[in-house]
């Protein structure tokens, strides 16, 4: 097999956030291309109609001319983003601008790598070179399955599973400098369903890795919604699980939603931690706004519970590896010394 098995994190080049908070410029920015999504899978909150309706969240494109905003505004940084992921809550491949969005940010040079993740399923050999040739360092494709069948059951679509497998197999022969990684839920698959994943696929990506399905969505009860039970004994990546107070996302990243609004983090899929707007501010006024000073000192005084949105998020014990907690005071001293 070709593909190393490991998730898409890089754990060994992590920076030890206690020693370089508060940064200027923030390591890692989400941007949404489409907040909307071509597939139902239970596991998010996309996939359920009923939720969504009694929601705030928001079915949107983001506009060529809002991302190039966006782009002009990384000027004010006084370094470059070390990373732009391009997706959010939606499926990316649904804006039909996304690779001229890809461009724009590597020509900026202003973005040292870019990746999105994607379910797949609006892969063709035209888009696949278009985005690969506008400068996209890594594709991160999310499987539902391994056969029609499971993609019926989990994501509510039907697929000619076939036929996506002779796309990523042209993709990788074609990928150049790109880096592709598949993953798949192991929950959706038995110990054989497994290996013949990895049978599969190997030979056609870069990583391969089997994820655990992990309530990383505030406000959304994912056992109930996806029937699947969460494990507690590890991660969505497999690793070590353990209690944490502080969430690491506010001080390195956030997240620019479809609409131009912005999220403190990842994980607010309906808007309800939004704490600006690139229509009306630059991503450098609301990266060090009273909002987002705000929720950083909640959570280091350890009132993360007191905040609705953050309180039951597993996101924080479940998706990051990083954990500041024992530094609390600490970056409190800091970040209040600069306010």
């Amino acid at each position: 097999m070709k593909a190393e098995v490991k998730s898409k994190l890089n754990p060994e080049d992590r920076v030890e956030l206690q020693n370089v908070i508060p940064l200027e410029t923030p390591f890692l920015l989400y941007v949404d291309p489409s907040s909307a999504c071509n597939f139902r899978c239970q596991f998010c909150p996309t996939g359920h109609i009923d939720l969504i309706r009694n929601s705030d969240y928001k079915r949107s494109l983001m506009a060529l001319g809002l991302f190039e905003k966006l782009i002009d505004g990384l000027t004010e940084f006084s370094q470059p983003l070390k990373v732009m992921r391009m997706n959010k809550i939606g499926e990316p491949l649904l804006n039909k601008q996304l690779p001229a969005m890809i461009a724009m940010a590597k020509d900026s040079g202003r973005v040292q790598h870019i990746d999105l993740a994607t379910n797949g399923a609006l892969f063709t050999e035209e888009l696949l070179t278009r985005m690969i040739s506008a400068g996209l360092d890594r594709l991160n494709i999310s499987l539902e399955g391994i056969n029609e069948e499971q993609y019926l059951q989990h994501a509510k679509v039907k697929i000619d599973f076939p036929e996506f497998v002779r796309k990523i197999k042209w993709l990788y022969a074609n990928k150049g400098d790109c880096e592709v990684t598949i993953k798949v839920p192991g929950n959706y698959l038995t110990p054989d369903q497994q290996r013949e994943f990895y049978e599969t696929f190997g030979e056609y990506c870069d990583r391969i890795f089997v994820e655990s399905i992990a309530p990383i969505w505030p406000e959304f009860d994912i056992e109930k919604r996806s029937g699947f039970e969460v494990n507690t004994d590890q991660g969505q990546y497999q690793q070590v699980l353990e209690e944490k107070s502080v969430c690491s996302y506010l001080f390195y990243a956030m997240a620019v939603n479809a609409d131009g609004t912005i999220s403190a983090c990842c994980p607010d899929w309906d808007q309800k931690l939004v704490i600006g707007d690139l229509r009306q501010q630059t991503l450098k006024q609301i990266w060090n706004s009273e909002k987002m000073q705000e929720l950083r000192v909640l959570h280091l005084e350890g009132q993360r519970k007191t905040n609705p949105v953050c309180r039951d998020c597993g996101h924080i014990k479940h998706a990051q590896v990083d954990n500041i907690d024992r530094y609390k005071e600490m970056l409190l001293k800091k970040l209040n010394a600069g306010r």
